[in-house]
């Protein structure tokens, strides 16, 4: 059941993850840019790269989803 509801919030929010990731990568960088702490940049660094990955990675299966349904309709 947990399956199908994560595939129907991927499906149906496609808009609303990509917002997210964008938003954390932009707040994490700036926490590591404002803050001279040795702590929160090396946390903040990682959540900006971890991030980044799952950017990326959505925006490749969007493409990928969206050529399919054009070409295939």
């Amino acid at each position: 059941m947990s399956r199908r509801l994560l595939a129907d919030f991927l499906e149906n929010h496609r808009l609303l993850i990509l917002a997210v990731l964008v938003i954390t990568v932009f707040i994490s960088t700036s926490v590591t840019v404002e803050f001279e702490n040795i702590y929160s940049d090396s946390i903040s660094i990682s959540v900006t790269v971890l991030a980044a990955i799952g950017l990326v990675l959505a925006a490749i299966i969007f493409l990928i989803e969206k050529l399919e349904s054009i070409c295939n309709p």
